[in-house]
């Protein structure tokens, strides 16, 4: 679809040539994408997104060291969302990671944080919006084109257009492209109705290869600007989510929420490239596999009613809901084929083979329904209580396609209660405790029972902390944490179950606000304890340190402009990630990894327009460093040093 570099100017032209007609034709509404700024937006220092920046702690995929969205912690404007498809910055402006305090105001959590997505809710004002976006020398071209306007007082609506090339040093591309659309409908005043959707289509995304020592050593060190993938394999993905949100007053006291959701995720085209039993020296075995196409589409939503009432000092909220989802996949069924040694580092292009054998493919269907009840006592100064108690109707069926599948089921009880004490004006206590139910997949290919679905299991959270406002404007908030979940292994007989638990324990930290005039922190920190029991630690099997869990995370945002500056900022970015265990066995670490990012953006007028600019040099000092992800033992280099452009203009 795309044409590489002569594609990328196109979609530069064109994107100041609609600027510049619009800076004639005259003025319209005010709008935000230029303002985009994370640093001065960020609530607390556990993890938030806003257009192409995000900082923090933690993310939608990584928080305390598990997975909340896997975990069914994904929010989408407070309602339950089961998401499987990605979605962009034109219909979510923020993305923020809840625990701890923040996470005590949602109704029916489960361990883990929650992933609170905001929607884009276009206003009453026509504007237009115009986003490029460049990274040097690997990195991607981005072209966002944003209109909004009213149809009338009832009636808003969003509409956009983007492009994306995604590049880097060597031979390795990707193509995407998006369309997106947001409606904002008030029949009454007191009632909006929201239907929305989201499609991405990605193209010729050649992957990058996984790579896996054969001992207990890290691979060399490789020239990150080589791509030693190969162009042929590639990814093909279709994405699409749409949906309505809808609420309003129903009577006195009573809210009404609902939320229904449809996420699409289709997988053409798959292939992952592996360098197996790589030696010291970076040689390795070069095996490519390739899958059919795969699927995963969900139906999920909630509908809630909210009942609030005022007696006194205090106020009493009481949550009727139900929530669920059907989701269904489609994946497995891969074939691998060998092509020799390689060396990781270095280009070796190699022709695909034909006839490509597939085997039957997995599949998987989950139906789970889960009403529930939640009470909030909120005491004026004094502090707040909340329970909040489902029972959750869960199904699975999985099996091989064109076979008789198993089912699972689970109707457990899971219940959170949380308190809060407001000791003084600045000072806030609070504790909570989150049961849940939660996938954990199917049995691996190398397993005796490969492929068999494994029930759902129940895990917990415990947490306590407080908040401290050391100033208007700056705020501190500290907590402990434990998470307990099964801990899935093969056992003696190779048959692949539960055979321990796994708990993450650990403190947490943010300082977030303005210590004076002019500057802006954000700083975080976690330290985490990964730690595994059961029988293949007795047995001397493995070690007792959870592999690819990073001990000790620290992150320090500083963004200074002084008002006499005029809107000129500077940025500084500190990261660092602790020494982690590398194997299951215990043996192998790999090395602590500090990184160092500066920035600076300036505002700016054209006409009636609103521009912003920011550049960005990424890793400045060029780091490097092997990270490993999780028990699988895939090493993955760390991002070389890069240069970020961005331009953003409203009109």
């Amino acid at each position: 679809m795309f044409s590489g570099v002569g594609l990328q100017n196109r979609y530069w032209l064109w994107g100041w040539a609609a600027f510049a007609a619009l800076n004639v034709t005259g003025p319209a509404a005010y709008a935000q994408r230029a303002d985009e700024n994370i640093v001065k937006t960020a609530d607390d220092a556990f993890g938030s997104r806003v257009g192409s920046e995000n900082i923090g702690l933690y993310s939608s995929s990584s928080a305390r060291g598990f997975n909340p969205a896997q975990a069914g912690n994904t929010r989408f404007e407070g309602l339950y969302f089961d998401q499987q498809a990605f979605m962009g910055r034109t219909v979510v402006p923020r993305t923020s990671i809840r625990v701890g305090l923040s996470a005590q105001s949602y109704p029916f959590p489960a361990p883990t944080g929650i992933v609170d997505i905001a929607l884009f809710i276009p206003d009453d004002k026509t504007t237009f919006s115009f986003i490029h976006e460049t990274r040097r020398p690997t990195g991607l071209n981005l072209e966002l084109f944003d209109f909004k306007t009213p149809i009338n007082e009832k009636v808003s609506i969003s509409a956009d257009l983007g492009g994306f090339h995604i590049y880097s040093d060597g031979d390795q591309h990707a193509n995407l492209w998006l369309a997106s659309s947001v409606v904002r409908w008030r029949p009454a005043d007191d009632l909006e109705v929201i239907p929305f959707f989201y499609f991405q289509r990605s193209e010729d995304g050649e992957v990058s290869p996984s790579v896996f020592t054969g001992g207990a050593y890290l691979p060399p060190r490789i020239d990150r600007g080589v791509f030693y993938g190969q162009a042929w394999a590639d990814r093909s993905m279709d994405e699409l989510t749409y949906g309505v949100v809808a609420r309003g007053n129903a009577w006195d006291n009573w809210r009404l929420q609902a939320g229904l959701f449809q996420s699409d995720l289709t997988r053409p085209k798959n292939y992952v490239v592996f360098y197996r039993n790589v030696q010291p020296n970076g040689v390795g075995s070069l095996d490519i596999l390739r899958y059919p196409e795969h699927s995963a589409d969900s139906v999920s939503g909630e509908a809630r009613a909210s009942g609030t009432f005022t007696n006194g000092a205090f106020r009493h909220t009481v949550h009727f809901a139900v929530r669920g989802r059907d989701t269904r996949r489609l994946f497995g069924g891969g074939t691998t084929t060998n092509y020799g040694t390689a060396t990781i580092g270095v280009e070796r292009a190699v022709s695909e083979l034909d006839g490509w054998r597939f085997g039957a493919r997995d599949r998987d269907a989950v139906k789970q329904v889960s009403p529930g009840v939640s009470y909030v006592s909120q005491w004026a100064n004094v502090g707040e209580f909340s329970v909040g108690l489902q029972k959750s109707f869960y199904r699975r069926n999985s099996g091989k396609e064109n076979a008789s599948p198993t089912t699972t089921k689970s109707q457990p009880w899971l219940y959170n209660g949380t308190l809060a004490y407001y000791a003084t004006p600045k000072l806030a206590f609070y504790s909570g405790y989150t049961r849940g139910l939660e996938e954990f997949g199917t049995a691996p290919d190398n397993a005796a029972n490969a492929g068999e679905p494994l029930a759902a299991q129940l895990t917990k959270q415990v947490d306590a902390g407080l908040r401290y406002t050391i100033k208007p404007g700056l705020t501190f908030v500290g907590g402990v944490f434990e998470v307990s979940k099964p801990y899935f292994d093969r056992d003696p007989a190779n048959v692949y179950s539960v055979v321990g638990s796994l708990k993450h324990s650990g403190v947490e930290m943010s300082l977030s606000g303005q210590p004076f005039t002019g500057l802006t922190v954000v700083a975080g920190a976690v330290f985490l304890k990964a730690r595994v029991s059961g029988l293949p630690v007795d047995n001397g099997l493995i070690g007792k340190i959870s592999p690819g869990t990073a001990p000790r995370l620290l992150r320090l945002n500083l963004q200074y402009g002084a008002p006499s500056w005029k809107g000129f900022t500077i940025e500084a970015n500190v990261e660092n990630e602790g020494s982690q265990v590398a194997n299951r066995a215990n043996t192998l670490r790999v090395p602590s990894l500090t990184t160092l990012s500066a920035a600076a953006r300036y505002p700016f007028a054209v006409g009636d327009a609103h521009v912003n600019v920011r550049v960005q040099v990424i890793n400045l000092l060029d780091t490097f460093a092997w990270t490993v992800e999780g028990n699988s033992g895939r090493f993955t280099s760390s991002p070389a040093r890069a240069f970020f452009f961005r331009i953003a203009a409203d009109y």
